[in-house]
């Protein structure tokens, strides 16, 4: 039976390309409904939110080689500019339906 309501999480791979390199990042996500994603992006436009802690509430847990939190988040961006804006356009790509062809 097809399901309206989604799960309340769901994993995703995204691949992070910089400082020479391509790498893979596994992540398991928040669902957000579209509404809660825009008004989310919204608020850091505004300077209502760094773009770390949006990626904390979409974010559930990660594969990476430290702990998923604030400072590692600012540590990846000064490290990698921009990561932080790849995962959160990697929730985004993940979140939207696509039809699979037959």
């Amino acid at each position: 039976m097809f399901k309206i309501k989604s799960e309340p999480t769901f994993p995703a791979t995204i691949t992070i390309i910089g400082q020479g390199r391509e790498q893979k990042l596994a992540l398991v996500f928040r669902h957000r409904i579209r509404t809660e994603y825009a008004d989310l992006l919204q608020a850091v436009a505004k300077g209502e939110k760094t773009v770390e802690d949006a990626v904390l509430e979409v974010v559930e847990s990660w594969e990476a080689d430290a702990e998923l939190s604030r400072d590692t988040l600012v540590q990846l961006d000064e490290q990698q500019p921009g990561a932080c804006w790849a995962i959160l356009m990697g929730y985004q790509s993940a979140l939207a339906v696509a039809r699979k062809g037959n």
